[in-house]
């Protein structure tokens, strides 16, 4: 097997820090080096935290340019992977798995910019998560699976939702035609980079690019 390596890609309200227990299972599974930077989400515009998202994956890759590049984002994440692979010329990855991404949008961030009206005075950081916003972006290049929270039933883990979700994302919002792999796994939104059994899957696909 190759010499692989990682970028990791954390949600809202979130540091890299909050990637660590998946990046101690990748370096156990073999990953030479996996890189986990931080975002400020609710600080700055999608599109700079995609130019900083595009500057830790050069980095990355020049580290190691003999290396398979992959990929695993928890929920916002999986939006700016899209839009940075998107808006810049990047290496393709090998593999690349989105965990709980909101790729359809999510009728959540609707609610809380009605909870927290920030945007009415310039600063929307839940605007590109809303319904239908990140819709139009492709994933980024290479095979990519996409795993999510659900409970299997139309209650999920939160109810006001009327369709199975994993208490954020509904399991619709997180979906993406482009998707050689989609599961469901019986995990709230805010557990799924700490199960074990999410790591065990994410590994499986990186490996051998299914669930």
């Amino acid at each position: 097997m190759p010499p692989r390596v990682a970028i990791c890609f954390h949600g809202f309200m979130r540091t890299g820090a909050s990637m660590w227990w998946l990046s101690r299972r990748l370096r156990r599974a073999g990953f030479i080096d996996v890189a986990l930077p931080t975002f400020g989400y609710h600080l700055h515009p999608l599109a700079e935290c995609a130019e900083a998202a595009a500057s830790a994956v050069r980095a990355l890759s020049s580290r190691h340019p003999d290396a398979e590049l992959h990929l695993v984002t928890h929920s916002y994440g999986g939006v700016l992977a899209r839009a940075t692979w998107a808006s810049h010329e990047l290496p393709a990855l090998r593999r690349g798995v989105l965990i709980s991404p909101p790729n359809q949008g999510a009728a959540a961030a609707d609610f809380a910019r009605k909870v927290l009206p920030v945007h009415h005075v310039g600063w929307d950081p839940f605007g590109p998560m809303r319904p239908g916003v990140p819709a139009h972006w492709p994933l980024p290049p290479g095979e990519i699976g996409i795993l999510t929270g659900g409970t299997g039933t139309p209650r999920g883990y939160n109810p006001l939702f009327g369709e199975d979700n994993d208490g954020t994302v509904t399991v619709e919002e997180a979906r993406h035609q482009g998707a050689v792999d989609f599961l469901v796994v019986p995990v709230q939104h805010s557990l799924t980079i700490l199960a074990p059994t999410v790591l065990d899957r994410v590994v499986r696909f990186l490996e051998e690019g299914r669930f």
